[in-house]
């Protein structure tokens, strides 16, 4: 299904609105949006039989933990059709956010391979006629002369070096992440720069919504925490649950164990507080996880606009440096005879 996902999902949710089985609508969307539907039909209907429930069998075939793990507390607290339009809806966004920035990305990366494919022919062709011709002249750059040639030298190796760094210091920091235990790998992420803001956000979002629908099922609040921790899909919710429930067994209230979560944004125990203040905690976190959801779709379109043209930016300097690396020196060596 691939990138189809999303809208699967999202039909998903309005096909059993509309009165469907999860069988039945399963069955006529796979038969639309899974080429191998056959197979996945099969192993719906023997997994249904079975009595396994939605999150694993859409786990099964292939959907994302995220998507799978929403599903899973939709069937706790009942809003299933709702969760699934929603999180269809949300996963559609988040491929079109990843669209989007393949296309801004294209013409830069073509760009800097074109700068690279430039330096490397004026490397390859152009310096050494140029220091034979120096030579000739008994001319030697010096000062912002020297400099600029030896950039122009160097930048090939120098671009391919950090090319190479940077894509084993992904590799080395990704395995390194996924060696983590929950509370390092949170740790981790609430360091790194850039990271840190996304991804609070990302998990107030989902912690706020989340429990927001559970509340207003009827869930208490120790149940719910409960629910987050049987969970397995989401390793680090299910730590911050676990944490939180101890502080709570300890005589804390539900704010103050929020306040010490460093995952979460400084406004959620505010919330909670209020909320539980004014007997409408689910409301008003469910609107929260709406302003969380605002603010990241912000933040996301704002970097995207950042991106392209700092590559841009990038770029026309070093063409600038170029040009002035083979200009200055031809300058400087007439003016010199």
């Amino acid at each position: 299904m691939g990138k189809y996902q999303g809208e699967f999902i999202f039909r998903l949710g309005k096909m059993l609105n509309q009165g469907f089985t999860i069988g039945q609508a399963l069955e006529f969307l796979l038969m639309n949006f899974d080429r191998n539907h056959r197979e996945s039909i099969h192993l719906i209907q023997s997994e249904l039989n079975v009595g396994t429930p939605l999150n694993e069998i859409l786990l099964k075939l292939g959907f994302p933990s995220m998507i799978c793990l929403q599903v899973y507390f939709a069937e706790k607290h009942g809003r299933l059709p709702e969760t699934l339009t929603q999180a269809g809806e949300h996963w559609k966004k988040t491929e079109q956010a990843k669209e989007k920035l393949a296309k801004l990305l294209q013409y830069p990366l073509f760009l800097l391979f074109l700068l690279f494919l430039l330096l490397f022919l004026l490397n390859r062709f152009l310096m050494p006629r140029l220091e034979e011709l120096y030579s000739t002249l008994g001319f030697t750059p010096s000062g912002g002369t020297f400099l600029l040639i030896t950039f122009l030298q160097k930048s090939p190796s120098l671009f391919v070096f950090a090319a190479v760094s940077l894509i084993m210091i992904f590799f080395f920091s990704f395995y390194h992440y996924q060696k983590q235990t929950p509370h390092n790998k949170i740790k981790w992420l609430i360091k790194t720069p850039i990271v840190s803001v996304y991804f609070s956000l990302l998990f107030t979002r989902l912690f706020a919504k989340e429990v927001a629908y559970l509340l207003q099922s009827g869930f208490a609040v120790n149940e719910i925490l409960l629910i987050l921790q049987e969970q397995t899909m989401h390793p680090m919710l299910q730590h911050i649950a676990i944490e939180i429930n101890y502080r709570l067994v300890t005589g804390q209230s539900f704010a103050e164990a929020a306040e010490q979560m460093p995952c979460f944004v400084s406004q959620l125990p505010r919330i909670l507080r209020h909320g539980e203040m004014n007997g409408r905690l689910a409301q008003e976190l469910l609107i929260f996880s709406q302003f969380c959801e605002v603010l990241i779709e912000k933040k996301i379109k704002r970097g995207l606009a950042i991106l392209q043209p700092a590559i841009f930016l990038f770029v026309g300097l070093v063409v600038v440096s170029i040009y002035l690396s083979v200009m200055v020196p031809m300058f400087q060596m007439v003016g010199s005879i």
